[in-house]
This record gives C-alpha cells, sequence and structure tokens, in this order.
C-alpha cells in the first residue's frame, strides 16, 4: 500500500511540475514567434519597397527559413491567396489556428489588420500597415523579453508549489 500512495505522489507532483514547465515552454515559443513574425513582416516590406511581387509568393518568401509555425502560417496564407474563391476576411485566424500559433491578442489583432485587408492600400499605404504591425510585434516581443524569466521561473515554481499542495491535500 506504501508502495501505491509514492507512486501516486510522484505521479502528482510530476504533472503538475510538467503543467507549470510546459506553461513556461509556451510562453518562450510565444516570444519566438513574435520575433519571427516581425522579421518576416520586415522582408515583406523590403520585398514591397523594391519589387512589389503578389501576395503567394511574397507569402512564401516569407515564411522560408522560420521556426515552424511561422513557416506554416505563411504557408496557410499563401494557399488561401491561391484559391480562386479567396475572401481575405478571417484570414489571419484561420491561419494562425492551423499553424497552431498561440499570440497575445494585440500581436493576433495587428496581423489581421494587415493581412485580411492586404493589397487594399496603394504600396505606400502598405508599408505603413507593414511597418504599423512590425511596430505592434516588436514591443510585445521587447515587453515579453524583459518579463520572460521571472514568468517562466514562477510558472515552474507554481506548477511545483500546486503539485505539493495537492500531494498535501492527498495524503
Amino acid at each position: 500500500m506504501d508502495y501505491c500512495k509514492i507512486a501516486g505522489a510522484g505521479l502528482i507532483l510530476a504533472a503538475s511540475l510538467w503543467a507549470g514547465f510546459h506553461a513556461a515552454l509556451r510562453l518562450r515559443q510565444t516570444h519566438e514567434t513574435l520575433r519571427e513574425l516581425a522579421a518576416a513582416l520586415e522582408l515583406i516590406a523590403g520585398e514591397i519597397s523594391f519589387a512589389a511581387p503578389p501576395f503567394v509568393p511574397l507569402c512564401r518568401r516569407a515564411g522560408e527559413g522560420r521556426t515552424e509555425a511561422v513557416r506554416r502560417f505563411f504557408e496557410v496564407l499563401a494557399r488561401e491567396g491561391e484559391k480562386p474563391d479567396f475572401a481575405p476576411e478571417g484570414l489571419t485566424c484561420r491561419a494562425c489556428a492551423e499553424a497552431g500559433m498561440l499570440l497575445p491578442s494585440s500581436a493576433r489583432l495587428a496581423l489581421e489588420r494587415l493581412f485580411d485587408g492586404f493589397g487594399r492600400f496603394d504600396r505606400e499605404g502598405q508599408l505603413r500597415q507593414i511597418h504599423l504591425a512590425s511596430e505592434e510585434l516588436a514591443a510585445l516581443s521587447g515587453e515579453l523579453s524583459g518579463q520572460m524569466e521571472g514568468r517562466c521561473r514562477t510558472y515552474e515554481v507554481l506548477g511545483l508549489t500546486a503539485g505539493a499542495a495537492v500531494l498535501v491535500l492527498v495524503l
């Protein structure tokens, strides 16, 4: 019977510790995604400034060499842009969901303003939209970067202490 209690206690601690470490990992992934998206938007702005390629090749080029989630995001944008009945409304939400990107709501809204209305402005207007979205992503990334270590450590410790609290209640 004692072995069952010890095994159960170990499982409780391991599960709660995993939850804390997983939350910290997701926070780090969100930070990396924000940085990658900002870099992709810089590339898009440069492409539009000099060559003004169509939407689909632009998305493919922006996704090359990026992290898995960002690459899939731009692949979905390109795939949707190739459809004959292409409707940009809701495009960003669909692409984020399919790519598995969990972004802060302000970052998602900045991307929605950009990609759900892409091509509706002249070149200068489009570059301003890209610049605004890029600034928003960079600001969020900087804010998250300053808080990341403390928040990650908090998630990890919270997972461990929650497991210990549940363990005390159970035993």
